[in-house]
């Protein structure tokens, strides 16, 4: 498994659930899969902060995965959640996998690039 964070900008809306879907190395064969992993994503003002304005963890049901074998998860996040951490703007983020089994846990940075909250249309 390769320890390269793939570059990828996430566009969202403030009025509508975050539901990103995504595969990771979809033709690396099943020599790893997202099974006992747990999942973090923080979103930063910038990457020199030390406290992120909002997390996102699997243990919140924030982050789910939906095939562990094909290693594909989604986002879930209401938009209540992301209005109460973050006006809309340009934001950093990462998103890493987290293994607890050896001790200490091994953090692998799976995705990392610009989260951008633009302001939705529909008040639902």
């Amino acid at each position: 498994m390769s320890q390269t964070a793939a570059c990828v900008d996430i566009y969202a809306l403030n009025t509508g659930t975050l539901q990103d879907a995504f595969k990771f190395d979809p033709d690396g064969g099943t020599a790893w899969s997202l099974s006992g992993m747990t999942f973090e994503m923080e979103i930063k003002a910038s990457r020199e902060d030390t406290v992120a304005l909002l997390t996102l963890t699997s243990g919140a049901s924030q982050i789910v995965v939906d095939d562990a074998a094909a290693r594909t998860l989604h986002l879930n996040v209401a938009p209540a959640t992301i209005q109460a951490a973050l006006p809309c703007g340009e934001y950093v983020y990462d998103f890493v996998m987290i293994d607890p089994a050896p001790t200490p846990d091994v953090i692998t940075p799976l995705m990392q690039g610009r989260f951008f909250l633009k302001q939705g249309v529909t008040e639902v």
